[in-house]
């Protein structure tokens, strides 16, 4: 894990931003005739808040990433949840994507919201915030 920093950004956000570095799982479950298929990604946080995160996503030549990320954004026929290890804890959570972008020629940036979690996975989440917060040295309301 690098270094985990408050991102200061101009924009007034609703929750704090702490830019630090996770594997992370982003699994696409596309709805077809036949069924659901799972598009697992594999990825990196770039930043983390309490009610989302900003992921990093690597580009192949064998699957058009960028096609399913802009279908899951407007809800079409792409459903999306994300699976993070964060200091040997694992943690799932279903969101909506918010935005994405390119970044080079071989990533992808997408800002996750968070919409589904259990009870369990809440608690590990803020556990998570928790630790990094005292860490940077900031105040963190759970």
């Amino acid at each position: 894990m690098e270094e985990t920093n408050i991102d200061k950004g101009p924009e007034k956000r609703q929750f704090f931003r702490l830019n630090t570095t996770f594997p992370v799982m982003l699994k696409l479950y596309v709805r077809g005739r036949t069924g659901i298929i799972t598009t697992l990604i594999s990825g990196e946080t770039v930043s983390i808040s309490l009610d989302g995160r900003c992921i990093k996503l690597g580009l192949y030549d064998y699957i058009d990433i960028t096609s399913l990320v802009e279908a899951a954004m407007n809800k079409i026929g792409v459903d999306v949840a994300v699976e993070l290890i964060a200091g040997g804890v694992n943690f799932k959570a279903i969101g909506e994507i918010e935005w994405f972008k390119r970044q080079g020629e071989n990533h992808l940036r997408i800002r996750m919201h968070f919409i589904g979690l259990n009870r369990d996975d809440r608690s590990i989440w803020n556990k998570v915030l928790l630790s990094l917060g005292e860490k940077a040295q900031i105040p963190i309301e759970a």
